[in-house]
């Protein structure tokens, strides 16, 4: 169950700020860097890039253009949580940026599977989408299309992290997520404990 406001019988135990706290910060930046190196790998010994490049060579326009997907991915990604934070609240989502992170972020209080779906819900859904493109479109598209999906996982690391932190913790909990940082919420009667 969501919530426009924090019900009663809540207390606090945990926060996700990836903008203060030093040690989830690292973590953040080593598990982004695992999901550039190891698709890259997965993508090494699965195409080879000399097609790709010829065509990119090619076609000068697709570096540029290239770039602009890059960028435009952003917002696009943002919008995807907003959209869902809505579905799942009804309370309007605010977007912004907060160097080094764009965000969507609600005042909305969400349950753990919501605030877990939430999370994942752009990385899922442009990774399939990406996923069809590369299927469909010839082999030498592979490797623009795949940069694409590696800055898809990469850009999902704060994501990643925080459905893999929520799944750790124990109890009912209710999260705020404002955008790079996330209040978590314990009903008052259960276990203190949190991995965080």
């Amino acid at each position: 169950m969501n919530y426009a406001t924090l019900p009663k019988g809540y207390r606090y135990a945990g926060t996700l700020d990836f903008m203060h706290n030093r040690r989830q910060m690292k973590a953040l930046v080593i598990l982004s860097l695992a999901l550039i190196v190891l698709p890259v790998i997965a993508g090494l010994l699965a195409v080879p890039v000399g097609p790709s490049w010829r065509l990119m060579a090619s076609r000068w326009t697709m570096w540029p253009c290239l770039g602009l997907v890059l960028v435009l991915y952003i917002p696009l990604h943002e919008l995807v949580h907003g959209i869902t934070m809505f579905a799942l609240s009804g309370v309007k989502p605010v977007y912004g940026l907060k160097l080094p992170y764009a965000y969507a972020g609600s005042t909305a209080w969400f349950d753990r599977k919501s605030h877990i779906v939430t999370a994942l819900a752009p990385v899922v859904f442009w990774g399939v989408a990406l996923q069809i493109a590369i299927a469909r479109l010839p082999g030498e598209w592979f490797w623009p299309l795949w940069i694409v999906q590696i800055s898809n996982l990469s850009g999902s690391a704060g994501d990643i992290y925080t459905a893999w932190a929520l799944a750790r913790m124990q109890g009912d909990l209710l999260i705020q997520d404002t955008g790079v940082r996330m209040r978590i919420m314990r009903r008052a009667i259960d276990k203190e404990r949190s991995p965080i």
